[in-house]
């Protein structure tokens, strides 16, 4: 075990730490979570209040938890204890990494989960591209994907998957194996190099989905659906700013402890204030432009906006059958999923394993093993609670879980309840623990307003919003339901 200090690799550039930390932010939350949460809370309100949250919440939550690690240069935990004994105050200020890294550590069990119907899919589309072309030649490639099948088969491929405990299980051990991989390859060798391949050709495949989107789709309706339809009332919604909070904090990382890991390893060149602008403005419009992705197709084809978790895995597939050149950009968009799962799941394992290498002398690859074990025998309990387990509401008797499966309680867990008490307490520790010399000499805003300004919301505006937010949804929702 170490004691002290320990001597973390560090980003190899500033342009590696914010691709790694753009990679960490941009994921499944932007492609699947976004698009379904924007559906089902009436589309331009929840878009509007989810920036609202981004710009007054997550911008100053995130610059906090950067200059929290860079300025304790150790994992989450080990930072912020460090720091709290600086300002002569209790390392017990840790219980704030603690929530984030097992509230990251769950959300990696279920999200590879997620992350494995993906490869299905993938799977899928290049089983099918190849019989087309294989039949037809190059001439299929103008045509939707499934084309030999009913609507009504392509609809039921996610019910099949989901029903398959063996096919879930293979493809879950599949997508952690090749986490586990790259972050037991350490930063440089293995998180580096992943995210310098992977974001490039994400952001060109995005791109391409976009341009496919506004000539095939119907970007009228979809333009109006995100930015402009919704009822003036629906912004004091408290599910509609619930679920936008929540989804700010799920993509950009935030209460995780991923920022505050991520800072751990940057060095001191890199301008915090604008590295936080660059990864909540990177963040925010890959959400939006994966809006702009999808639901034109979505409208284009008479779907569901509001088809809730499975516009991704059911209504898709089905509009790809129905559109030219579905059978190509089907593909490219699964792929393109595929890379947004694997660079947040990278960083949300990279969590504990930078505190884990802190406390023991095991080689790297041993212990992100280990990690990676654990998480994905946690993870069978989300497989399973989707099939032979779906029965099973094991902890119904608190309203908050009410009649939620295993899979059911860990998303609600983490997302109301983990990620916003460790925002919250980091807001907190940010503004009122850390003394005002320090979080100024480690942020370096180049003009005293913007730091006032900073300190001022990370004091006040953060803790009694995603306060609030937090006693609504955990305590007060589960009661109106």
């Amino acid at each position: 075990m170490h004691s002290g200090s320990y001597d973390h690799e560090h980003w190899s550039s500033r342009l590696a730490f914010i691709m790694a930390a753009v990679g960490a932010a941009v994921g499944l939350g932007n492609l699947w979570r976004f698009p379904y949460e924007a559906g089902a809370n009436g589309g331009g309100a929840f878009v509007l209040v989810y920036m609202i949250c981004v710009l007054l919440i997550g911008l100053p939550v995130l610059a906090a938890e950067l200059f929290i690690g860079r300025r304790g240069a150790l994992s989450a935990v080990g930072s912020v204890s460090k720091l709290a004994r600086d300002e002569g105050r209790s390392p017990a200020w840790a219980a704030l990494s603690w929530i984030g890294m097992i509230g990251a550590f769950l959300i990696l069990t279920f999200y590879s989960v997620i992350a494995g119907w993906v490869i299905a899919y993938v799977v899928m589309f290049v089983g099918d591209f190849f019989a087309q072309v294989g039949a037809s030649g190059p001439a299929a490639l103008a045509g939707g994907a499934f084309a030999s099948e009913t609507p009504g088969a392509v609809s039921a491929r996610l019910g099949e998957l989901l029903g398959d405990p063996g096919r879930m299980t293979f493809y879950h051990s599949i997508f952690m194996v090749i986490t586990v991989l790259i972050v037991a390859r350490g930063l440089k060798g293995g998180i580096e190099t992943a995210v310098q391949v992977m974001m490039p050709a994400f952001f060109f495949m995005l791109l391409v989905l976009v341009g496919y989107s506004f000539a095939a789709g119907d970007i009228g309706r979809a333009a109006n659906f995100l930015l402009f339809d919704f009822e003036i009332t629906a912004l004091m919604d408290g599910e509609v700013i619930l679920s936008a909070l929540g989804q700010a904090f799920f993509s950009i990382g935030l209460g995780a402890a991923l920022m505050i890991t991520y800072g751990a390893y940057m060095t001191k060149d890199v301008n915090i204030p604008r590295a936080s602008g660059i990864i909540a403005v990177a963040d925010t419009l890959v959400a939006l432009i994966a809006g702009f992705a999808i639901f034109p197709i979505v409208f284009a084809v008479g779907l569901d906006p509001a088809a809730g978790p499975t516009l991704l895995f059911e209504s898709l597939p089905l509009a790809f059958q129905s559109m030219p050149f579905g059978l190509v950009f089907g593909l490219v968009f699964f792929v393109l999923a595929f890379f947004a799962a694997l660079t947040s799941s990278i960083s949300l394992l990279e969590i504990a394993a930078s505190w884990l290498e802190e406390q023991t002398d095991m080689p790297r690859a041993l212990l992100v093993s280990i990690l990676g074990g654990i998480a994905f025998i946690v993870g069978l309990g989300s497989v399973f609670s989707m099939n032979i387990w779906s029965a099973v509401k094991p902890i119904s008797f608190i309203p908050l879980f009410e009649g939620k499966t295993i899979f059911d309680i860990l998303d609600v867990l983490t997302g109301q309840v983990l990620l916003p008490l460790s925002g919250f307490l980091t807001a907190v520790f940010a503004g009122w623990v850390v003394s005002e010399r320090a979080a100024a000499e480690e942020l370096g805003f180049k003009s005293e307003t913007y730091f006032k300004a900073w300190r001022f919301s990370v004091r006040y505006i953060c803790p009694v919003a995603v306060g609030a937010v937090l006693v609504y949804g955990a305590l007060i929702a589960p009661l109106l339901d």
